[in-house]
């Protein structure tokens, strides 16, 4: 499912974007676009985050398209158009803004409690090098694993399919399996380390 889907729900597909159209004519000329993902700091908190399609190799020359304000249609759009990050570390930062995003619209449909219990099982099974700093910030310290029974909810399942979809999402970008791994545990820790201050 796209992230327009998983925030708004299946029947929120929208047509392309208008920025679409531009890049789609770079890409049907033989020119492979790559984004920017840009989100800076403003003070104490983030700014909004925002996409810079550029075109690199294209004859002639063609500057980077203006920042446009990030949006679930137009990421739909890159990634069903393969337009990959400039860089690994730029694409671990657009994958957590997009798990945010994603776990956000979870959160908000099922409730803090139970979607905070069922990512800490997630992150149990995945063995997440943060599970056991967010468990302890949580102040849900015990000596042993959380209920594996709630990996087996709507909420589990909504979880492994926004995890499991992102790694396939990087792999069609052209990342190889395991880079596509890193890249997504690193985008999986940004959130966690912005969404519980870790």
């Amino acid at each position: 499912m796209g992230l327009a889907a998983d925030i708004h729900g299946p029947d929120a597909a929208e047509p392309a974007p208008p920025e679409a159209q531009r890049w789609e004519f770079f890409l049907r000329r033989g020119a492979r676009p790559i984004c920017t993902f840009v989100r800076r700091r403003e003070g104490t908190a983030w700014g909004p985050a925002r996409i810079v399609v550029s075109y690199p190799g294209a004859q002639p020359e063609v500057p980077p398209d203006p920042a446009v304000a990030w949006d679930p249609v137009l990421e739909d759009w890159l990634l069903a158009h393969g337009v990959a990050a400039r860089d690994e570390a730029n694409e671990v930062a657009r994958f957590a803004y997009a798990l945010r995003a994603r776990f956000d619209a979870i959160e908000r449909r099922r409730g803090s409690a139970q979607f905070v219990a069922v990512l800490l099982r997630c992150l149990y099974d995945r063995q997440c090098e943060l599970y056991l700093p967010l468990e302890r910030k949580l102040g849900a310290i015990r000596s042993y694993e959380p209920d594996a029974r709630t990996a087996n909810t709507a909420v589990g399942a909504e979880l492994k399919l926004v995890l499991g979809s992102s790694v396939e999402a990087l792999e069609v970008l052209g990342y190889p399996a395991e880079r596509s791994r890193t890249i997504f545990d690193g985008a999986l820790a940004g959130y966690l380390r912005e969404r519980f201050e870790l």
